[in-house]
């Protein structure tokens, strides 16, 4: 009978060591964590496998609903369900590297940024113009929404309605959010027509869709992909490198239309202005000019990385808004009591804009739509129903609904009795926190009034949708005005002669 050598025992003892490490060595406080998975303190593979398969945020909450605020998904990951543990993650500690994923043309936009202090500096190269007193007051951003919305959204409703076909809601909504959050970044003449432009779209979608499923190992295993890649394995389909490298020349394509015209002085006359790219390749050229970058640097250094920011704004607030509005004309159309009390806040608005004007008898999509004063952005601020519908919306479904993951300090940290070693990873995911039961009450169901009555600050305290603190979301005030003046749509769209409001 053949004997074991030392030589083959030595692989397996060597892993039963690597493991009782990790069991026992630096992570043992984390034992007093109730772990989601039997697996979860020794190995990620449990981990991995519902990310993989989509299933991930329901799993997660199933087991905070059995453990309790704080439980173990990995060795060395850990998912908290509390306000406390939210204002803490969130407060000061850096994000990990699973973020350095999203780079486009080899140049990392902000989301890339871990380290809060180029976070911070890359932030402020163009954070002024998505705040939310910007936005409010922009004459841009009215001019491209009624533009948009009278010119393109309604009368594709209208058509689906007048001829009784079924319309592609999700696309439609995606459309219109592609369209606008273009038209902010290079101007209402220079961004994208997907709301027209069907073939565009659905080329856009579909290598959205594959870029990301297909980039999955890259960012959740950076080093073993690039390992693998190096010996000529890649875990990346091709499929999902020719998504990323369309939606790149797309992009690229746009930011050097848009480029060519500021450098010229030749800006469409009858366009919106390129807000957000004109900022940033100013701001971008004043820092250089001030801190020279390296000679080593590409020549395309400053465009590169004014793109990079660009295509990853367009990427995430197309899906973001997308399915905030789709989600939202769901449970208007399960709720027509709602839809009611929602058009007589509309009609609330002064002054009102009716679409269509019944009275005239002309076709709706010729007549003349005044813009909005500037007012009426703060206005629909204002209305308690309408803003009840987009929060618990956005509560319900968070289009951002897993984990965003943030690393404990240097020293480790103590949270809610447990001991978490200094570079173990943490996060709360919204899906998770917008389910609590103490503050949501019947937490399944779509109820905006909760956002109305004694306990609206409590709610909103757990409100997790943009995440917080200096890592949240920049675009949260462009996506919550650019939301509500979509909302109105819908409810037109299930009774002729409702108000609409554009902003």
């Amino acid at each position: 009978m053949a004997t074991l050598t030392p030589g083959l025992l030595l692989p397996p003892l060597l892993l039963i060591l690597y493991f009782v490490q990790k069991y026992f060595g630096r992570l043992r406080p984390l034992n007093a964590i109730p772990s989601a998975h039997p697996t979860a303190p020794f190995s990620s593979i449990w981990l991995l496998s519902i990310r993989y398969r989509k299933r991930e945020n329901r799993t997660v909450w199933e087991a905070h609903k059995r453990l309790g605020p704080v439980v173990r998904l990995a060795p060395e990951e850990v998912s908290v369900c509390t306000l406390e543990g939210l204002k803490t993650i969130y407060g000061d500690w850096e994000k990990n590297a699973w973020y350095e994923a999203f780079i486009n043309y080899g140049t990392p936009p902000l989301v890339s940024k871990i380290h809060s202090g180029p976070h911070s500096a890359h932030k402020r190269l163009f954070s002024n113009v998505y705040s939310k007193s910007y936005v409010q007051n922009s004459l841009d951003i009215s001019t491209f929404n009624s533009r948009i919305l009278t010119q393109k959204v309604f009368p594709k409703i209208a058509a689906s309605v007048a001829d009784g076909a079924s319309i592609d809601v999700l696309r439609l909504n995606m459309a219109f959010s592609m369209d606008t959050m273009s038209a902010y970044e290079f101007g209402s003449a220079y961004g994208t027509d997907f709301l027209d432009d069907e073939v565009a779209c659905r080329r856009f979608l579909a290598a959205f869709a594959v870029v990301k499923n297909g980039f999955f190992w890259a960012g959740r295993l950076p080093t073993m992909t690039q390992n693998l890649e190096r010996i000529g394995i890649s875990l990346v389909a091709q499929e999902a490198l020719d998504g990323q490298a369309y939606m790149e020349e797309m992009c690229w394509k746009l930011c050097s239309r848009v480029h060519t015209a500021i450098e010229t002085n030749s800006l469409e006359p009858t366009s919106t202005a390129p807000v957000v790219y004109a900022q940033r390749l100013s701001s971008q050229t004043k820092s250089m000019e001030k801190t020279p970058p390296p000679p080593s640097n590409d020549p395309d250094f400053l465009r590169k990385s004014v793109a990079s920011d660009m295509l990853c704004h367009l990427i995430a607030g197309h899906e973001t808004s997308g399915i905030a509005l789709t989600y939202a004309m769901y449970e208007l159309s399960m709720h027509p009591e709602f839809q009611t009390a929602l058009r007589t806040e509309l009609r609330l608005i002064n002054p009102p804009l009716i679409f269509p004007p019944s009275a005239s008898g002309r076709s709706a999509f010729s007549t003349s739509i005044v813009i909005p004063p500037s007012a009426i952005p703060r206005a629909l601020d204002a209305l308690p129903l309408l803003n009840a519908t987009l929060y618990e919306t956005l509560r319900l479904y968070p289009p951002g609904a897993a984990g965003q993951p943030r690393v404990v300090p240097r020293g480790g940290a103590m949270l809610h009795g447990f001991t978490l070693p200094e570079g173990v990873v943490a996060h709360a995911a919204p899906y998770s926190v917008h389910r609590n039961e103490e503050v949501f009450e019947r937490a399944e169901e779509w109820l905006p009034e909760r956002w109305m009555g004694e306990r609206k600050k409590e709610v909103g305290e757990w409100f997790w949708s943009f995440g917080s603190g200096s890592s949240g979301c920049i675009g949260k005030a462009f996506a919550v005005q650019g939301e509500c003046s979509a909302f109105a749509p819908y409810v037109w769209f299930s009774s002729m002669d409702v108000l609409i409001i554009n902003v």
